[in-house]
């Protein structure tokens, strides 16, 4: 059996996330899926684990242009897929993030002890 080694919960968000690798941008059409620390976008890249990046996931809507940044770091590429952790955010995207995965989690109490128990995303 499978041991679960996940300290975040992770939701699927179907929205637009760009990842910028020095001048290189890739557009992922959705997020597989979303944690605190981390993402897993369906992008067809070669990247190498450790390569630095910055991560934008649009929340835009008809009024207005909000989104999600911070830097991040490749650790896994796998055909059709790269795995992102969060090395740094600033206060008003973690604030977004945690709302956007608080909403959406299917277990509201047990994100918010994670939360408490991991007030930074590292």
């Amino acid at each position: 059996m499978a041991t679960e080694h996940r300290r975040f919960t992770r939701i699927i968000f179907r929205v637009k996330a760009e990842v910028k690798i020095g001048t290189e941008l890739y557009i992922a059409k959705e997020i597989k899926n979303l944690s605190i620390g981390g993402c897993l976008l369906p992008l067809d890249a070669d990247l190498e684990p450790g390569v630095a990046c910055q991560i934008k996931i649009s929340l835009s809507g008809s009024t207005s242009d909000l989104s999600v940044q911070a830097e991040g770091e490749i650790v896994r590429s796998m055909p059709g897929a790269i795995a992102v952790q969060f090395t740094r955010i600033d206060p008003d995207s973690l604030y977004h993030l945690q709302s956007i995965v608080r909403y959406n989690a299917p277990d509201a109490e047990s994100f918010e002890e994670e939360i408490d128990k991991h007030p930074g995303i590292a």
